[in-house]
């Protein structure tokens, strides 16, 4: 059993490709389509788009060149505030101390949450359902007992999954790789 200093606690929220996200939400006919948002230079790719090497902070041409079937639409500011806004209303639902780091995404503090919400990994499943149903858009979560260990596992975990990092209970050391060892990657 893991001490409360050695508890995974920290939860790393961060939607998945957002802008892109956000455009194929809002017009069904983008979804499973590859969607670059910004013509000068891309500023979100949708999965599909990335699938064929486009990355964000590419030059638009050389995106196009990369991947000729993407549909490149303008970016929306305020389509993307007003999803920012909602999400955060999912996040402070879920804990009470939410710290923003973007527009779409959080560090979420779970600690003394598990008698009444459940274990993290519980609050993080719970988190990622709320995020589907309330505001309709994929994110990814990790859940750690560090901030810099939620956000590498929200990484892991992309896209649109959850992933947490259990410490070995014999080694106060946090080493492991995505198998399934004893202190290691889960999803």
């Amino acid at each position: 059993m893991c001490s409360v200093r050695e508890a995974a606690t920290i939860l790393h929220a961060d939607a998945d490709s957002f802008f892109a996200s956000v455009e194929q939400r809002d017009d069904p006919r983008l979804r499973g389509r590859p969607v670059i948002v910004g013509a000068g230079v891309v500023l979100a790719a949708s999965y599909e788009a990335k699938a064929y090497g486009v990355r964000t902070a590419m030059g638009g041409a050389l995106a196009r060149r990369v991947c000729p079937g993407a549909v490149v639409v303008p970016p929306r500011m305020s389509a993307y505030v007003e999803a920012s806004r909602a999400l955060f209303e999912v996040f402070e639902d879920a804990a009470p101390l939410v710290e923003g780091l973007s527009i779409d995404e959080a560090f979420l503090d779970v600690r003394g949450l598990e008698r009444i919400a459940g274990a993290p990994v519980e609050i993080a499943r719970r988190l990622r359902r709320d995020v589907r149903e309330r505001v309709a858009l994929p994110i990814s979560v990790g859940v750690a007992r560090t901030k810099f260990l939620a956000k590498v596992a929200s990484g892991v975990a992309k896209p649109d999954g959850l992933s947490s990092w259990r410490p070995r209970t014999s080694s106060a050391s946090c080493t492991g790789s995505r198998s399934s060892g004893s202190g290691a990657w889960g999803r």
